[in-house]
């Protein structure tokens, strides 16, 4: 069985395709692709493990719905391919995409890490990092009494001191998000409504017990190009559907000139995630729910395209 990369004309737009095409070939004289990827850009066989990349408009609006009536998509992984003109948040939301590429963030690490983690189902932080020269790579487990104020700092003081001074606030900011959603919902169960409706603000809290068994697990990478951070809990209280809704309300797209959400308790700690690099989503209902974000380690504090992708097992 092959692992086929399909940018057909009839879901994809000639820029999208293009660019695609592009990348594919600069891994490909590289020797980077992994094993049995092929490019498809005519037809479909869905005897093949497909991965669509998609573009949302006018255009390709009615045959996508046609597509995604004809084959079963839960087992086919699609991607939209995002630009500044389009609403695509319906679209995503009314089948549970929730893998959304801008067309400018789309480079070479950005498909390998896609095809590594959709065709070789690398978790976590692994698919961005396994093949590049890592820097730090390290495992925390947090339990007990923590102060919420001073958490990254005081946990992670051997990554801080190693990341470049013109990183240091973005991460900062994007690794306490991560921490504050994990112990908020899988440490004190804070329900998602009761967050949406304020009942409960983690930010109040200076100090948090989170007893043995529900410890948060933190994950921190490190290469000359990109810094990961994972977070696991064991909560397993986030769905695709919450994502997709929380960051389509603070989101502007398609001429809109501010979010719909601009007066929301919630939803902009995941907005901004996005907007900072690769946002990754691993959901066990129930279970577990681990949340990644690689981001560039020489970015300073600024807003990019959304990039996300989400898995529920």
């Amino acid at each position: 069985m092959k692992n086929t990369c399909n940018i057909i004309s009839d879901f994809c737009s000639p820029v999208v395709r293009e660019k695609i095409v592009h990348l594919y070939n600069g891994l490909k004289k590289h020797d980077l692709l992994p094993n049995n990827i092929e490019l498809e850009q005519k037809k479909i066989d869905l005897k093949n493990n497909n991965l669509f990349f998609v573009t949302y408009d006018k255009n390709t609006e009615q045959k996508l719905r046609k597509l995604m009536y004809e084959i079963d998509f839960k087992k086919r992984q699609i991607i939209i391919i995002s630009n500044d003109y389009e609403d695509y948040f319906d679209f995503a939301m009314e089948y549970n995409l929730c893998n959304i590429i801008h067309i400018n963030n789309l480079s070479e690490d950005m498909l390998l890490g896609i095809f590594k983690k959709i065709f070789e189902k690398k978790s976590d932080l692994k698919f961005f990092f396994e093949d590049k020269k890592n820097v730090f790579d390290k495992q925390y487990s947090i339990s007990g009494d923590i102060c919420m104020r001073k958490l990254v700092k005081n946990t992670f003081t051997d990554f801080y001191g190693k990341i470049p001074s013109v990183a240091r606030s973005t991460f900062i900011i994007n690794c306490h998000e991560l921490i504050t959603n994990a112990i908020a919902y899988g440490v004190l169960g804070i329900t998602a409504h009761a967050r949406d409706k304020k009942a409960y603000d983690i930010g109040s809290f200076a100090n948090v017990n989170i007893p043995k068994g529900k410890d948060v697990k933190v994950r921190l990478m490190m290469n000359d190009k990109f810094y990961g951070i994972s977070v696991k809990d064991r909560g397993g209280s986030l769905t695709i559907q919450r994502i997709l809704e929380r960051i389509r309300r603070q989101s502007i797209v398609a001429g809109e000139t501010v979010p719909q959400g601009i007066e929301d308790y919630t939803g902009r700690g995941l907005a901004i995630l996005s907007h900072h690099g690769l946002l990754v989503f691993s959901l066990k209902i129930g279970k577990y729910t681990e949340v990644s974000l690689i981001s560039q380690i020489k970015a300073s504090f600024g807003k990019k395209p959304i990039s996300i992708l989400a898995t529920e097992f």
